[in-house]
């Protein structure tokens, strides 16, 4: 589930670990003052090395950088070869490899858009299995001033047609990834405290897990299903739509299209967080 090929963010090298302590020693406001002056600091967060901006997270090999949301060129670049690939008609392994061989996870990590957390910590797990039998293409773990949610992820067709009978009915790309996250539902409302050993392996050795990881919360896990193209909805835009609302306010699943991840990418260029 490690993200960054060639990294290991849970040790800093010692060049890194000075450069680091260096900075927050100049996070001082009043360096030499004691008491309550003394503890004023400023956050030069954005200016620590890469490796300790991860080191210093709970999980410092699937943590989310805020500061690559200022690689404007990249993201660029990563929007646009993204497109290209849906437009070659590819299936969902194709997307899956594309994203995770060029570590191309800002695609994923866009679709924190959707919600009000993430903004204070941002995780990714790929292929994360929830039992023997469960794995989620994809987890998003985000923080924000309610503590931690979690954001279970489906990839499905991305060229074929998710509806069927001109638009009216869902088809079984759309029904397949929609049943295996009623799945996952199930399995978690039952044996959530199942997960901590996947936790467990990637948060850092000094580290606790927080309670939203161990407490059995339904009302913190949020469900995804992406399928098909923009155009396969635009045919019947009535119909289409309004399965999406029906199944976000009944399953509590939210049903996406890939150009949906294309647009929300492209909307992450020089955002100060997800």
């Amino acid at each position: 589930m490690k993200l960054y090929n060639g990294y290991d963010y849970t040790t800093l090298n010692e060049i890194d670990r000075l450069e680091y302590e260096k900075i927050k020693i100049s996070e001082k406001v009043h360096p030499n003052a004691t008491g309550i002056m003394g503890e004023v600091r400023r956050n030069l967060f954005r200016e620590y090395p890469k490796s300790a901006r991860h080191f210093i997270h709970l999980f410092p090999n699937n943590y989310l950088d805020i500061q690559d949301l200022q690689q404007c060129t990249k993201i660029t670049s990563m929007k646009n070869d993204f497109q290209k690939l849906l437009d070659s008609h590819p299936n969902e392994r194709t997307i899956l490899n594309f994203i995770n061989d060029n570590e191309y996870y800002l695609i994923i990590a866009s679709l924190f858009s959707f919600y009000n957390f993430g903004h204070h910590e941002a995780y990714l797990f790929k292929e994360f299995p929830l039992n023997t039998q469960y794995v989620a293409d994809y987890l998003l773990v985000g923080k924000g001033s309610g503590g931690y949610q979690f954001i279970f992820i489906e990839l499905e067709h991305p060229s074929n047609d998710p509806f069927k009978s001109n638009g009216t009915e869902l088809s079984q790309y759309y029904q397949n990834g929609i049943n295996q996250v009623k799945s996952w539902e199930r399995l978690l409302d039952q044996q959530f405290s199942s997960l901590q050993p996947q936790f467990n392996g990637a948060k850092k050795n000094n580290k606790s897990l927080p309670s939203e990881f161990i407490n059995n919360d339904s009302t913190r896990r949020h469900y995804i299903v992406i399928a098909g193209r923009r155009e396969h909805y635009e045919k019947n835009s009535d119909y289409t739509y309004g399965m999406r609302r029906y199944e976000e306010r009944n399953a509590r699943i939210k049903l996406l299209h890939y150009d949906n991840l294309v647009n929300l990418t492209e909307r992450l260029i020089g955002k100060n967080s997800f």
